[in-house]
């Protein structure tokens, strides 16, 4: 008999059960030799978490089949280049007024099939951060061949010869797809959610629920694929890792007494965009020819947030001026953000993300280590950084 199991909403956010390590589990296993999965919408995050799996679930000569949904501009460019490059077999399904939003994923094997019914899509809230729920319902074969044969069909009555809205995806369609706007860059579906208020978010403070952050990005997920990005001249600590378009950064800061707060040269190569890197203004000499270094202009705005033991907001400051500067001499990215000083200790997490709040450009949150989401947001820091003499290096991560 199939042995049915629930993943409550709760599961997800917590960390107590995710999608995406369900995932890694069944490619990991060698009871497995196929992969299939049907979403309405997909991102290229949870793709590039899984792309060591991916290739090592090749090597063993086992396949991966995908059908996307592509409505309502919910699955990016990106996405579906990534799939184009792990898949055996990739196909869009779209009917004009109609809505594709089924989500299943499905792992076969010659003894065993597992599958996952429910609310997630291929995105990182689908897969990690959101209220989600899903069914997971495994069969042993030869005995329980209906059940499977009832799943299995969820895939098979949605094949081009079978449902004429379902297309083979190659490089082609895909063109089409971008060029008749079915389908965005990420980056520009995150600027028309913003432009029109439908990302979801709002600027509520954190309930007493225990979240856990979404796992971080591999450091070099698509080395070999995408050209690394040239350091700085003269940055004697640069990197040439590549590393994908984030969501988010998460980093240990140490304020210092004048105001300024060092981010990362190392993490601005990786992702220049995020940053806004070059920047394109230069600073004012206080003293009589002081050499000018490079600033961001206009000063970013953002909304700043502190939290302490027990999930207490200790600093809340919204549309403020962040001074940004490129302090050449030590190839230093330099913030300045004064009232964090007294507040912030040491190595605290400052996670910071592109703010979905019209006219603001980012929300920076700080878990300090006396709080709660401290361990979750260390982990999310899985690079280090250079210690510049310092007795502990400070790290820090993509999500």
């Amino acid at each position: 008999m199939a042995r049915i199991e629930i993943i409550k909403p709760v599961d997800q956010v917590t960390g107590r059960r995710r999608l995406l390590d369900e995932i890694k589990s069944g490619l990991d296993s060698v009871e497995f030799s196929d992969m299939r999965w049907i979403v309405a919408y997909a991102k290229a995050g949870p793709l590039q978490r899984l792309q060591s799996r991916f290739e090592a679930w090749r090597k063993r000569g086992n396949t991966i089949r995908a059908i996307f949904g592509v409505d309502q501009q919910g699955t990016s460019k990106e996405a579906l280049e990534l799939a184009l490059g792990v898949c055996d077999e990739v196909y869009v399904t779209q009917e004009r007024g109609i809505t594709f939003h089924p989500k299943a994923y499905i792992f076969t094997g010659a003894q065993k099939a597992r599958f996952y019914i429910g609310s997630n899509n291929l995105t990182v809230g689908g897969t990690e951060t959101n209220f989600e729920a899903a069914i997971l319902v495994e069969a042993a074969l030869p005995a329980d061949q209906a059940v499977f044969t009832e799943f299995d069909d969820l895939w098979s009555q949605l094949l081009p010869n079978v449902c004429p809205a379902t297309r083979r995806l190659d490089q082609t369609l895909l063109n089409s797809l971008i060029a008749g706007g079915d389908v965005l860059d990420e980056a520009t579906i995150r600027k028309v959610a913003k432009t029109h208020g439908k990302t979801g978010k709002s600027k509520k403070l954190k309930s007493g629920l225990k979240l856990k952050p979404p796992s971080p990005l591999p450091p070099t997920p698509q080395a070999a694929k995408a050209p690394p990005v040239k350091p700085a001249v003269g940055h004697k600590n640069a990197t040439s890792i590549s590393v994908p378009k984030a969501g988010g950064l998460a980093i240990e800061i140490v304020p210092h007494d004048n105001g300024e707060i060092f981010l990362s040269k190392m993490a601005t190569n990786q992702n220049p965009g995020f940053f806004d890197f070059p920047y394109t203004g230069m600073t004012t000499p206080k003293k009589k020819g002081g050499k000018p270094y490079p600033q961001r202009v206009p000063d970013p705005i953002v909304n700043i947030q502190v939290y302490g033991a027990n999930n207490a907001l200790i600093l809340k400051d919204e549309a403020f001026g962040l001074n940004t500067v490129f302090y050449e001499p030590n190839s230093e990215i330099r913030i300045t953000a004064s009232k964090l000083v007294p507040v912030v200790p040491a190595y605290s997490v400052l996670v910071m993300t592109p703010s979905p709040i019209d006219g603001t450009d980012y929300d920076m949150t700080v878990y300090r280590p006396d709080s709660p989401d401290y361990a979750a947001w260390e982990a999310v820091c899985n690079q280090t950084m250079p210690s510049g003499g310092s007795a502990r290096a400070r790290k820090f991560g993509w999500f």
